[in-house]
C-alpha cells in the first residue's frame, strides 16, 4: 500500500470531520491527491525523498516546512475529491445513498457547492507551495530545481475547478 502525507488529525484545521468517519473512506482519495496534484508540484524526486524521510522518521527542518506546506494542499484537496461521495456508499447490489431516521441528505448541488469551494482553496495552497519550493529549493539539493534560468513555472498547471450538475427537467422543480 501506498504511503500517505497526512493523517486523520491533520484535517482538523481545514475541516469538522466526525470521529465515526473511517480513514479508510478518505485513503483513495488522498492518495489520488499525492498521486496527481502535488507529485508534479514538487518533482518526482523531492515527492520521492519526502516519502522516504517521513516513513523513516528522519525528517529535517527544510523537509519540514516543506510537510507544514504541503498539508493544507492535501486535506483541502482530498476533501474537495471526497464531498461528492459523501453520502454514498456502495454495497453488494449497487451504490447506494447514507440516509437515516435522523439525519437529512444534502443535495447534489450543496455538495459540488462544498467540493468546489475545498478545491479552490486547495489551489490557493498549491501557489503558496509553488512559491515558496522557489525562493527556498537551494534547501532541497539535487532533489528540487533551482529556478535560476527563470524558464521554469511558478505556480500549478491548472485553474480552480468547477463542479457541473446535471441540469434537471422543469418539471422536477417545485414552484412555491
Amino acid at each position: 500500500m501506498q504511503q500517505l502525507l497526512l493523517l486523520k488529525e491533520d484535517f482538523a484545521a481545514y475541516a469538522d470531520l466526525p470521529d465515526s468517519l473511517d480513514m479508510k473512506r478518505l485513503t483513495p482519495h488522498i492518495l489520488a491527491v499525492q498521486r496527481a496534484r502535488l507529485r508534479p508540484l514538487l518533482t518526482e524526486n523531492l515527492y520521492d525523498e519526502l516519502l522516504r524521510l517521513q516513513k523513516d522518521g528522519t525528517l529535517t527542518e527544510p523537509y519540514l516546512s516543506l510537510l507544514a506546506k504541503v498539508v493544507p494542499v492535501l486535506c483541502l484537496a482530498s476533501l474537495a475529491r471526497y464531498m461528492p461521495f459523501a453520502q454514498a456508499t456502495i454495497t453488494s447490489n449497487s451504490l447506494v445513498r447514507k440516509d437515516s431516521q435522523y439525519s437529512t441528505a444534502l443535495e447534489g448541488r450543496d455538495l459540488a457547492r462544498m467540493a468546489t469551494i475545498y478545491d479552490n482553496e486547495a489551489l490557493g495552497y498549491e501557489v503558496e507551495l509553488s512559491a515558496w519550493l522557489l525562493a527556498h529549493a537551494k534547501d532541497f539539493g539535487e532533489f528540487y530545481p533551482a529556478n535560476t534560468c527563470g524558464c521554469g513555472s511558478a505556480a500549478p498547471g491548472r485553474t480552480p475547478s468547477v463542479v457541473v450538475q446535471p441540469i434537471r427537467r422543469p418539471n422536477a422543480y417545485r414552484y412555491r
